[in-house]
């Protein structure tokens, strides 16, 4: 199963080209920062007393979905800013542009893709074997991701930039897409019923991604990591 937060091919109608073919290399630094970020997550858990079936691994192979969590391979899949087409980079360097990290749009897709976001996909692990997966439905399981990503961020000691500014800079390109949802429906109700439809939208699923964003950030004050990966949180 894929789980996913940006499935570019859905969100924003592009197509990656065939990745390059993997070859063994020594001290890849995109993996080590992701292990890096696996590790510390996992030691997190540990400290709350959650214990993980499996450590995930991780696979760079560039998808589509540009950072998600396998559960077959039970690993984290990472993408290379160097294997993305021409279409995707210029995307990125409208977000950096519009960003509030003064970034570079490589250097903005490393802190979405290969930073900010694992959490993110770590948190989805997390409701893959504490059953909230199943238990919740796709709107639920995004906010819960990206809720355990913010505290996790929030409390990591090897975090540079405060986490309100990452949140900020995530945030700024995708509030400015038009909302998808008619006048006087939920949000949360619509995105259930018609997620075909939304998913296929460039623009509204794309809104839908930062609302996401915005109602874990809006639920983010007192509450711990702890709180949010213990499998009766709620």
């Amino acid at each position: 199963m894929l789980l996913r937060l940006f499935a570019i091919t859905a969100a924003f109608g592009l197509a990656l080209g065939t990745p390059a073919s993997a070859s063994s290399q020594a001290a890849d630094p995109l993996e080590t920062q992701t292990r890096a970020i696996i590790a510390r997550f996992d030691t997190a858990l540990r400290a709350c007393g959650v214990t993980p079936p499996y450590v995930p691994g991780v696979v760079i192979d560039s998808t589509p979905s540009l950072v998600s969590f396998y559960t077959d391979d039970r690993s984290v899949h990472q993408s290379r800013w160097a294997e993305m087409p021409a279409e995707l980079q210029g995307m990125l360097g409208g977000w950096a542009a519009a960003g509030t990290l003064g970034l570079t749009p490589e250097g903005q897709f490393a802190e979405i893709f290969n930073s900010l976001l694992v959490p993110h996909e770590l948190g989805h692990f997390v409701a893959s074997f504490d059953g909230r997966l199943e238990r919740e439905d796709s709107w639920t399981n995004e906010v819960l991701a990206n809720r355990i990503a913010i505290a996790f961020w929030a409390e990591d000691t090897e975090a540079s930039t405060p986490i309100a500014d990452r949140v900020e800079n995530f945030n700024v390109f995708l509030s400015q897409l038009p909302s998808p949802v008619p006048a006087g429906e939920d949000p949360h109700a619509y995105f259930e019923s018609n997620y075909e439809a939304l998913s296929n939208d460039a623009a509204a699923y794309g809104w839908y991604q930062g609302a996401f964003m915005r109602t874990a950030w809006a639920e983010h004050e007192g509450v711990s990591f702890c709180d949010l990966v213990k499998p009766d949180a709620g």
